[in-house]
């Protein structure tokens, strides 16, 4: 399985002395096998910053991923890599499995 990231759902802070300080991202996993994929989403709360401040409209997509991945650690990382890979032919799934970005639409019965 080939894995992917991609962040959505920046949440962000001021201070006196900072603007748009990220608190919270969400890390989409994305595991593409043959034409199928998988996607699982975690949001993440960060640090605050130490050190060195990139300021909002300089931070990269990149950088944001390394921070989140960094700080869910490769432990978890891989668990949840592992488990976008079970997935792969399990008849519990169908092949489209509604995502964050592709809900599945439901209507409630009376």
């Amino acid at each position: 399985m080939e894995f992917t990231y991609k962040i959505s759902n920046i949440k962000v802070y001021s201070t006196d002395s900072q603007t748009d300080i990220i608190k919270e991202a969400t890390l989409h996993i994305i595991g593409t096998e043959g034409d199928q994929t998988y996607e699982n989403f975690l949001p993440i709360d960060l640090a605050e910053p130490a050190g060195s401040f990139t300021e909002f409209a300089k931070v990269t997509e990149s950088q944001v991923e390394s921070w989140l991945t960094g700080t869910l650690g490769e432990e978890q990382l891989t668990a949840n890599k592992e488990g976008l890979e079970s997935l792969v032919n399990n008849p519990m799934f169908s092949s489209t499995i509604p995502t964050r970005d592709t809900p599945e639409l439901k209507e409630l019965v009376s």
